[in-house]
C-alpha cells in the first residue's frame, strides 16, 4: 500500500469514528489527523507502549478509562486510532496526564473540554472494528480473539454508562443525540424479548458488542446511576421472565437477591457486570422451562445451533443429516427422544420466535417476514403462525405494541 493511499485510509478513518488517526513508520509519525484538532496529540505518554509491542493489532486503556487501538498494515506501518472518550474521571490521574502533555494551566480546561468530545467506542466494539480492518487491509480472516487488549476491560457496557452518569452530552438536542436515544430504546426492547423468550444465545451474542446507549440521569453519583439503572434492569427483566412462564415467586426473590447484592458493591464496573450477569440468569430460567426434556445433550445443542444459524433459510432435514454427520432417519428419530417434540416442529417453533421479534421491533410486512423466514407463502405463514401461538401475526403485533410488551 502506498503512502498516498495510507493517509487517505487515515484521514477516512478518523472522519468516519471522529477521532483521532495516526500513521508510523518506526518511531516516526507520517500522518496525524484528530477531528477535534487535539494538539498536542494525547496519545504521546502511550506512544512507545504501543509502537513497541508485538502484537498485529490490540488496544490500550488508559488511567482515564480511554481506548487507543492499534494495528498493523501490509507494509508494516502502524495505524493508531484513539483516543475515546474520558470515561472515568479521576482528578489525580487527569492531572497526570496534563502534566506529561505540558499543559499550560490557563489551557487546561479547553484541552480537557477536546478529550471529553472525543466518541465513545467500548473496548468490545473497537477490537471487532480493528478486526474488520485488519481482516480487509490483509485479505484474510483476523479473528477479533486476536486483538490484544494491554488491560482487558471487565465490562462491555460499563464504560458507556458510567460515562453517560457522569456527564452530559453538550449537545443534547442535536440529531447524533437523539438518534443515540431512539437505539437505546430499541436495544433494551430487544433485550428484554430475549429473556422473555430465553434466548440466552442470542443475548450473549448481543453482549459482545453493544450499541451506544443513553440512559436517563437518575443520580448525580456516577456509582449512584449505575446502581439505580441495576434496580431498574431487574424490575424489567424479571417481569420479562415472567411473561416468558418463570413462576412469579422466583422471579421477583431472584430479582430482589440481584438488588441486594448490587447496593453492597462499590465499584462501577463491578455493578455493570452484575447487572449483565443478572440478565443472563433471567434468560437461562426461562430458557430452561423452554427447552425440552435431554435439550441440554451435546446431540440437541448441535441441532439447535444449526437451526439458528439457518433460520433465515430452507432448513432441510436431509442436509441438516448431512452436516451433522447422520442418517436423516436418526436425526429425526433421536431428535424427537430428546426434544419431545419433531424436529420440524422445533423449526417452525424457531421461525415463530424470531417471526415474533420481527412483528414487535421492526414495520416489516407479513410478506416480507414469511419471504425472509422461508416460507412457502404468506398463508402458510400466518398458518403456521396461529398454529404455534395461538393468534394472527397482526393481532400479535398490534397487542405487543399497543400494551409496550
Amino acid at each position: 500500500m502506498d503512502a498516498e493511499t495510507c493517509i487517505a485510509l487515515c484521514r477516512s478513518t478518523a472522519k468516519a469514528y471522529s477521532t483521532g488517526v495516526r500513521l508510523y513508520e518506526r518511531d516516526i509519525c507520517l500522518y496525524y489527523y484528530a477531528v477535534s484538532h487535539i494538539r498536542p496529540d494525547p496519545l504521546s505518554p502511550y506512544l512507545h507502549q504501543i509502537l513497541d509491542s508485538g502484537e498485529e493489532a490490540g488496544i490500550i486503556t488508559t488511567p482515564l478509562y480511554q481506548f487507543y487501538g492499534f494495528l498493523t498494515l501490509p507494509g508494516g506501518q502502524r495505524m493508531i486510532l484513539g483516543p475515546t472518550r474520558i470515561l472515568q474521571e479521576d482528578s489525580k490521574n487527569t492531572e497526570l496526564l496534563l502534566a506529561m502533555l505540558g499543559i499550560s494551566p490557563e489551557g487546561r480546561e479547553d484541552y480537557l473540554r477536546l478529550l471529553r468530545s472525543a466518541p465513545i467506542i467500548n473496548g468490545d466494539r473497537f477490537a471487532w472494528l480493528l478486526a474488520s480492518l485488519m481482516t480487509a487491509l490483509h485479505g484474510k480472516a483476523f479473528p477479533v480473539e486476536k486483538v490484544w487488549f494491554q488491560i482487558r476491560p471487565e465490562s462491555s457496557m460499563g464504560a458507556i454508562r458510567y460515562g453517560y452518569a457522569q456527564q452530559q452530552l453538550d449537545t443534547a438536542n442535536d440529531e447524533d443525540t437523539r438518534q443515540t436515544v431512539a437505539q437505546s430504546y430499541a436495544w433494551e426492547q430487544l433485550l428484554i424479548s430475549y429473556v422473555e423468550n430465553g434466548r440466552l444465545d442470542l443475548l450473549r451474542e448481543l453482549f459482545t458488542a453493544p450499541p451506544n446507549i443513553k440512559a436517563g440521569r437518575i443520580a448525580h453519583d456516577g456509582l449512584r446511576q449505575i446502581k439505580n439503572m441495576g434496580i431498574c434492569t431487574a424490575t424489567g427483566v424479571s417481569r420479562a421472565a415472567i411473561r416468558g412462564g418463570l413462576d412469579p415467586h422466583l422471579a421477583f426473590s431472584l430479582s430482589d437477591l440481584y438488588i441486594q447484592k448490587l447496593e453492597l458493591m462499590r465499584d462501577v464496573s463491578n455493578v455493570e457486570r452484575l447487572i449483565q450477569e443478572m440478565i443472563l440468569d433471567f434468560a437461562e430460567q426461562v430458557e430452561k422451562l423452554h427447552r425440552p426434556a435431554g435439550g441440554g445433550s451435546r446431540f440437541f445443542r448441535m441441532c439447535a445451533q444449526y437451526v439458528t444459524e439457518n433460520l433465515f433459510s430452507s432448513i432441510k432435514a436431509q442436509q441438516m443429516a448431512d452436516a451433522l454427520g447422520y442418517t436423516r432417519a436418526y436425526l429425526c428419530t433421536r431428535f424427537k427422544q430428546e426434544a419431545g417434540v419433531s424436529l420440524s416442529r422445533y423449526i417452525q417453533q424457531e421461525k415463530i420466535t424470531e417471526a415474533r421479534r420481527l412483528l414487535q421491533f421492526t414495520d416489516q410486512g407479513l410478506g416480507e417476514i414469511a419471504a425472509l423466514l422461508d416460507f412457502s407463502s404468506q398463508s402458510h405463514f400466518q398458518t403456521v403462525f396461529r398454529n404455534v401461538t395461538g393468534e394472527t401475526p397482526m393481532a400479535y403485533r398490534r397487542r405487543t405494541r399497543l400494551s409496550g410488551i
